[in-house]
């Protein structure tokens, strides 16, 4: 692994002096976070680049964090460095639109609006329409709300694949990379399932300026009788088939996930990207594969050797 520190046009390896270095990143997240403890260091500056390369070269095609530091400071007892960094899409919450006006589909309208500040950002059609004139707010809050919106209405959820400074949206699972981990890399596995996001009762309605047009609900009476009552209620938008809507979000958010928590240790350069978003596959001691989405990953490196803190889900 190399760890190198940018400024302008200057390079500074820091891998040998690195006696910590950690990254995380979670389901919803824009961008990942880096953290880094380093000893003997030289003078570092805020908004400094941090660049993480999984390979014993700096070669782009093996690096999978890039980022502005944006806060350090100096034990005045060790003169060791801590160190905060985030990737590039940290920008997006820090620069506001003023009343953004949306005309399409809305994954593609984020796409228009991102690409004006100059970043190279790619995002899929999200397959409903907006016309809505929004409130001020950051590009980040954009991103989140309308990912949110197309959770809602199409049940797919989508994460921020960094390279270096290209941004793309992908849905859940969509990484070209599935590494595979088998079961007896793992320090530690434990599965159970999680009802925190199950709903049992849909209901979607459809406005026209303030009043209500259509209400249609739909109901797994036997999740409801097993659960409890939890109901959901979406606002239609643009979409016209509201009853299909109502039945599809409900048989997408009435399926009980499981879950799974695992420590895995390991070499492989590849797995080193792992992030929240990505799916991985597990060689079961059984000989089975299985796969699972990753909802978040705390990284670190030490000695050579990665260790993940991983949290997945499988929803079948």
């Amino acid at each position: 692994m190399k760890i190198i520190y940018g400024k302008d046009a200057t390079r500074i390896d820091l891998t040998n002096k690195v006696v910590e270095a950690s990254w995380s990143s979670s389901r919803g997240q824009l961008a990942q976070s880096c953290e880094l403890r380093v000893r003997d260091a030289p003078s570092l500056e805020a908004a400094g680049f941090i660049m993480l390369f999984s390979g014993a070269e700096p070669k782009e095609a093996e690096q999978f964090f890039h980022g502005p530091i944006v806060r350090w400071e100096r034990d005045d007892k060790t003169g060791d460095i801590s160190a905060t960094a985030y990737e590039l899409g940290w920008y997006l919450s820090k620069n506001d639109l003023s009343r953004p006006k949306l005309n399409g589909d809305a994954g593609k309208e984020l796409e228009r609006l991102v690409r004006q500040t100059g970043i190279p950002f790619s995002c899929p059609a999200f397959g409903f329409i907006s016309k809505d004139r929004l409130s001020s707010q950051s590009y980040a809050s954009l991103y989140s709300s309308l990912t949110e919106q197309a959770y809602d209405k199409s049940g797919i959820r989508y994460f921020v694949q960094h390279a270096r400074d290209k941004l793309a949206v992908l849905p859940e699972g969509g990484n070209s990379l599935v590494p595979l981990f088998r079961a007896s890399m793992l320090q530690s596995s434990s599965m159970g399932e999680s009802v925190e996001e199950v709903y049992t009762v849909v209901t979607v309605e459809r406005y026209k300026g303030e009043k209500v047009t259509k209400i249609v609900t739909r109901e797994n009476t036997a999740m409801t009788a097993k659960l409890g009552r939890m109901q959901k209620v979406l606002d239609a938008g643009e979409e016209q088939n509201v009853e299909s809507l109502a039945a599809k979000q409900l048989a997408e958010l009435a399926k009980v996930p499981r879950t799974r928590s695992i420590t895995v240790r390991h070499e492989d350069p590849n797995a080193a990207k792992l992030r929240a978003g990505w799916r991985i596959k597990i060689a079961e001691l059984d000989g089975k594969i299985t796969d699972w989405i990753v909802t978040s990953c705390q990284s670190s490196w030490t000695g050579g050797q990665y260790t993940m803190n991983v949290q997945l889900e499988w929803r079948g």
